[in-house]
Order: C-alpha cells, then structure tokens, then sequence
C-alpha cells in the first residue's frame, strides 16, 4: 500500500486538463462578508508582504504566477485525509494555486495558527472562539468534518456507559482541545459535570499506547485511533458525541473548519474560494472512492489490516462534506455559544464574524 492516491476516475483526468486550459482566465466573485480586516497574515512558502499589492494574487490571469497558499492539516488523523486528496487528486489548478500542506499535531497547527507561522489549517470551531477571544482576526470558512468522538472502552472492565466513568480515568486530549470541550458540553446538556470525572491527559498516539497496554480502560476517542482499537474486538464503543448531539440538537456535531485570517483572505480572496470548492469535491472523491482513498492512506493513517481498513471506510468515509454544509455551520455556532453559556469559553466570540459564509454575496 502506498501513501499518494493514483488517478481513479477518468472525469478526474478530464478534469485538470480544463483546470490548465482554463486558469489563465480571471477568477470572478470572492469570499463574502469579509470586507475589511487587519494586517497582513504571515505564511510558509510565499504571500503577499504588506508592501506589496493583492491584485496579484486575487485575480489570476495567464501572465501571473500561482497564488500560495500553505494549508494546516493534522498528521495520522482522519481529519487530514480530505485536504490531502485536494492536493493529490489536483482538485486545484497548480497553474491557479501553490498549495502546500504543513504537518503537525493539531495543538502545533492551533500555534502555528496563532503566531502566523502558517496562513490557514483546518480548526476546531472551538479553537476557533478561544483564538477570537485573543483579539485576532481569525475566521472560519467552512466546515471540513463532522465529529467523530465517542468514548472507547475496554470489554470487561465494567464500562459501558457515561456514568460508569466516573469509576475510572479517562484518556483525552488536553482541556483546551475539542474532544474535550465537546465531552464536557455534553455532559453539561445531560446534566452532568466533568468536574466530576478524572482524566489523563495526553496526545492521541500516546492515549493509544496506553489503552493497548492496558494502562488506560477508556479514553475518548479520536480518528484513526479508535477505529484501529475497535477492530480488535478487544474495545467497545458508546456515548458516540454526534449521535448524543443529534439527539438533543437535530443535527451534526461540528468538529473543524477552514481557519484563515480576514487580512489573508484581502490579500487571497479568489484563491480561498477555489480551495474551498476543492474540498468540498474532495468530499465527493471520498464517497465515490472509499476504498481507493483508504487503501491509498494506510501508512499515515495506521491501518495495517483488512478489517481495519473496511472498518475505517464504514466509519470515516461519511464525515466529509460534498457540500457546503448550512447546517453544520449552524451547528458549529450553537457549539460556541453553549460552551460559553457553561463556562468551558473565556467569553463568546461574535459568532457571526468568526463564521464567514463564502457562498454569499
């Protein structure tokens, strides 16, 4: 198994080729709700400085370079696989956009965020408001993923629901993360309180290693991880977070989002709008090839066997838009606002500026 997918569809072929016949045209329209903003967003790998002019960069013709644009996205993570298909799969013009991918673990991606090292990355709509209450001009474009945490527990230790676990320690990323801020909210809407639980906190391979040597007898689950748990039949699942969600709320639970900065998106406007419409055909890919595309990711995903990758398919092929997603946008919003209404946020960001909607306008 190899780790870039090949071409797997003949439209996809037909595709770049009028992606390359078309990109000298200019790029019409443009990402709304987005006029003003502050100084000029830093980047790995090119962007505009602050001496220079954007035109450049927001309308391409046949004489101009590639917009760059470097673009965050979590190593051996589900949430990773999309932006990585984009990319491999040329869903962008290379003639209209430099895209470069920067790797990390998502707490080096929320840094990087928000020192500017990088211009965007895919971000918890929760990293998202705490990065807002910090003064900068971070927004959210569009939905990436739909929540994929749940708790995983191993079989016969006695744990198998929420309330058990107040008789163990829980493995979860640090309280500033999403899965846990998206637990504890949970809990809150059920009328529980997570002070209540104890927790061990660390990153998601550590958490890993842990339940496989039985140093831990639950944590809350993350993509790839706990499907590779799962597929031993040594663990069981429950307190799925979407599934609690959608009952209370309706709909999905958010999980993360495009961030960029106002200023870069002044400065990159037409080439964000190309991108974002790249991810969402991502999704699209996703659904058509599921197994193409997982069988492709084995290595950076971790799967090492069958029964893990058709486990992987039936569980991680769904989370990805093919469209823009209204209602887990909204979903996002009322996640922001309900963390902030239980304390789990410093304050509650103006939602309507951190969530930009670019089909408008």
């Amino acid at each position: 198994m190899h780790d870039r997918i090949s071409d797997a569809a003949d439209w996809q072929t037909d595709r770049r080729r009028v992606l390359k016949t078309i990109s000298g045209l200019a790029v019409t329209g443009g990402i709304a709700g987005c006029a003003g903003g502050g100084g000029g967003g830093g980047s790995e790998g090119g962007g505009e400085g602050e001496g220079e002019s954007p035109a450049a960069t927001d309308t391409p013709t046949a004489t101009t370079m590639p917009t760059p644009i470097t673009f965050g996205t979590p190593n051996a993570a589900a949430a990773g696989v999309s932006p990585r298909v984009v990319r491999d799969q040329g869903l962008v013009s290379d003639d209209e956009i430099d895209l470069s991918l920067e790797f990390g673990p998502p707490p080096e991606l929320f840094t990087k965020i928000q020192g500017r090292a990088i211009e965007s990355s895919t971000f918890p709509v929760i990293s998202g408001a705490r990065l807002a209450h910090q003064g900068g001009d971070v927004r959210l474009l569009q939905p990436v993923a739909r929540s994929f945490n749940s708790i995983i527990a191993r079989k016969g230790v006695g744990l198998s629901s929420v309330e058990d676990l107040r008789e163990t320690t829980l493995g979860s990323m640090p309280r500033n993360t999403a899965p846990f801020t998206h637990f504890a909210l949970l809990l809150a809407l059920e009328g529980m309180d997570h002070e209540n639980f104890e927790f061990q906190f660390g990153p998601p391979p550590v958490l890993f290693g842990q339940m496989k040597k039985g140093e831990l007898d639950a944590m809350i689950g993350v993509e790839p991880f706990s499907t590779r748990l799962l597929a031993t039949d040594e663990y069981r699942e429950f307190f799925v977070f979407n599934d609690r969600w959608n009952e209370r709320r309706g709909t999905d639970m958010p999980l993360v989002e495009v961030a960029t900065y106002q200023s870069t998106i002044d400065q990159k406007r037409a080439a964000f709008d190309t991108f974002l419409t790249g991810l969402l055909e991502a999704g699209q890919y996703i659904q058509d090839n599921k197994r193409t595309v997982f069988e492709s990711y084995t290595d950076m995903l971790g799967l090492q066997t069958d029964s893990q990758v058709d486990l992987a398919i039936e569980r991680i092929s769904p989370i990805y838009p093919t469209e823009f997603a209204t209602e887990l946008r909204e979903s996002g919003k009322e996640v922001v606002r309900l963390a902030a209404e239980e304390g789990l946020l410093e304050s509650e960001p103006d939602v309507d500026e951190l969530f930009v909607d670019p089909r408008s306008g």
